[in-house]
């Protein structure tokens, strides 16, 4: 009976000192903004395959069929197709915040009638327009187009005089119309009207949404990369010149942003900002209503 005892002893001694099974999880992230939030996952040692694309049509079909893991996706998005059945994913946590702003020619006067060139159409850029048009102190008229790339091609063209753009963009456009002697500048921070607006800060944009079946020792290192993220957007915030260096190694072709010198100089408005959505629910609720949507607590996988 004793050496029975001292083996189970052994055995659980030898179970209580192996090390826990560490997991790799695959991602699926647009590029921009928030392929930005996820350099310190591609930096890390931790071999999670991560996938980023254009356009959100691949991103709406990965949270459909559910093949990967985390799926960083416009928080609409995700929200309308959990809210609808389509998709067994929980939202975890945003990692991109409101980066819009109306530009215009310097040279050229306000008017009452002025066309805007503005991008996203029936979508985030002209909802969240939309919502502030009435705390801007000027009027336009907007004229759509396909992308905030072609809202840039006008601009720069001096086709139109006044544009909505996101960031860092909206930096690239102004640096692109001084090469050809024309002066943008910035005249309306969208984010600030919504303050104005709504009481909030800022309005979610990117979000990560985990697959809703995982275990609790998968999320459990989930979150441990969470915690990565938000280091890293703590050292950028402390030195800029960390997310140029790292951008310049991955490239920015890879990433899908302008350059490493622009991310750098336009890291303050970017709103690269990870946050539990657990601990932004209020924020998150006064966007879904743009869209008529309500994302459930138990959607919500808390911090």
């Amino acid at each position: 009976m004793k050496k029975l005892l001292l083996i189970l002893v052994v055995a659980l001694s030898l179970t209580a000192c192996a090390p826990a099974k560490q997991y790799t999880f695959t991602w699926l992230a647009p590029k921009g903004a928030p392929a930005v939030s996820l350099i310190p996952i591609f930096q890390s040692d931790l071999n999670d395959s991560i996938e980023l694309v254009d356009g959100t049509d691949v991103i709406s079909a990965a949270l459909i069929q559910g093949d990967k893991d985390l799926i960083v996706a416009p928080i609409n998005l995700g929200s309308k197709l959990i809210q609808s059945g389509d998709a067994n994913y929980k939202l975890l946590a945003v990692v991109t915040w409101g980066n819009l702003y109306i530009v215009k020619d310097e040279a050229v006067p306000f008017t009452d009638t002025m066309d805007l060139a503005m991008f996203g159409s029936k979508a985030v850029p002209e909802l969240v327009l939309n919502k502030v048009s009435d705390t801007l102190s000027f009027t336009f008229t907007k004229v759509p187009f396909n992308s905030v790339a072609d809202v840039k091609g006008q601009l720069v063209a001096k086709t139109y005089a006044l544009g909505l753009l996101a960031e860092p963009v909206a930096t690239a456009t102004i640096a692109a119309a001084k090469a050809q002697g024309t002066t943008l500048s910035v005249v309306a921070d969208l984010q600030a009207a919504w303050k104005t607006n709504t009481g909030f800060d800022n309005y979610p944009q990117a979000a990560i949404f985990v697959k809703a079946d995982l275990n609790a020792a998968q999320i459990k290192q989930i979150k441990e990369r969470i915690t990565l993220m938000v280091d890293y957007i703590a050292s950028v915030d402390a030195d800029k010149t960390v997310v140029e260096t790292d951008i310049s190694t991955l490239t920015p072709e890879a990433l899908g942003v302008p350059s490493a010198a622009i991310v750098k100089l336009t890291w303050d408005r970017l709103n690269v900002d990870v946050q539990y959505a657990s601990n932004k629910k209020d924020e998150i609720d006064a966007f879904l209503t743009l869209f008529s949507l309500t994302l459930d607590s138990d959607n919500i996988i808390s911090k």
